[in-house]
């Protein structure tokens, strides 16, 4: 059952959803769903229906081979929630869009 809590686990972290998040949505605690994700609790099948929909995958796939998607686990170390990366590519794209708008601005009419 281990095997498919961390398979939960990457497949809630690749969508970027927190455990507040899913746990809100399936209606319990962030405790609960903590120990769900960690295996400690069984989970019913009517809660792994309600799981695939809020993280929009497959059920017959997810008890196939290991999903396709792979996340680092240290993905939200240090940074908060993204990657000293990301943080860096977010910053980029602010720039051209800042640049983008300041050429758009001057070619408007006072």
């Amino acid at each position: 059952m281990k095997k498919y809590a961390a398979r939960l686990r990457k497949i809630r972290i690749s969508h970027e959803y927190s455990q507040e998040y899913v746990a809100l949505k399936l209606g319990m605690s962030n405790s609960a769903y903590s120990k769900l994700e960690q295996g400690r609790t069984e989970m019913t099948l009517t809660r792994l229906v309600q799981m695939s929909e809020i993280l929009q995958f497959n059920l017959s796939q997810f008890f196939d081979e290991e999903p396709e998607m792979e996340v680092a686990e240290s993905v939200y170390a240090g940074y908060g929630f993204v990657t000293r990366g990301e943080f860096v590519q977010h910053v980029d794209k602010l720039h051209l869009l800042e640049r983008q708008l300041s050429k758009i601005l001057s070619q408007l009419p006072q």
